[in-house]
């Protein structure tokens, strides 16, 4: 499997979230913001996510293969050169830690992005370049019962609810036969370019 690189879609560059930028923003948002050459939306990551950047960069220490791909990606606005989101990429280990050929996506957009098609733009780009990658099968998403918007993200990248739980809706898309497949129907990929 390749390395994740800068991913570009028809308003956002999708900046993967390596173990350098992942020490920048321990040190401040602002540092980040530096780094990246870019301003910073408010709210652009929710502080559950902020606190747990040393864990995150253990992690990105620790797991080679995840480093390479980040913890995702910084999802930046073109047009006005702002982060104002992220897209986790999890790449879910087997029992001895090795890793397994899913992954976990979760997203996060600041609230003045919200509702204009950023979240599934970023996210549906994240999964296409995740499914393109050999070996990689499947990519699976939580959300909330309740939580409406990210239900839409979710059914409008093409994934499919395939278990519900009491605090948890689980979704999955799979690639089969080297193509992807949503519910026995061959779904459309984005359009999306890898820039260095």
């Amino acid at each position: 499997m390749k390395a994740l690189e800068k991913l570009v879609t028809e308003r956002l560059y999708l900046v993967p979230l390596k173990l350098e930028l992942m020490k920048a923003a321990i040190i401040s948002i602002d540092e980040l913001a530096t780094i990246l050459g870019v301003k910073v939306a408010a709210d652009w990551a929710e502080q559950d996510l902020i606190q747990a950047f040393p864990d995150i960069a253990n992690i990105l220490l620790q797991f080679p293969l995840q480093n390479e791909w980040g913890w995702g990606s910084l999802i930046i606005h073109q047009t006005e050169n702002t982060l104002i989101g992220h897209v986790m990429i999890k790449i879910i280990p087997d029992v001895t830690g090795l890793p397994t050929d899913a992954v976990e996506i979760g997203y996060q957009v600041a609230p003045l992005y919200r509702r204009q098609g950023y979240a599934s733009e970023a996210t549906k780009a994240m999964t296409d370049w995740t499914l393109s990658q050999p070996g990689m099968q499947t990519v699976t998403a939580g959300c909330a019962p309740d939580n409406i918007a990210s239900k839409r993200v979710l059914e409008k990248i093409g994934m499919d609810l395939i278990e519900a739980r009491e605090k948890v809706l689980v979704w999955k898309l799979s690639r089969v036969c080297g193509k992807k497949f949503v519910g026995g129907v061959r779904s459309r990929s984005s359009v999306v370019s890898s820039q260095s």
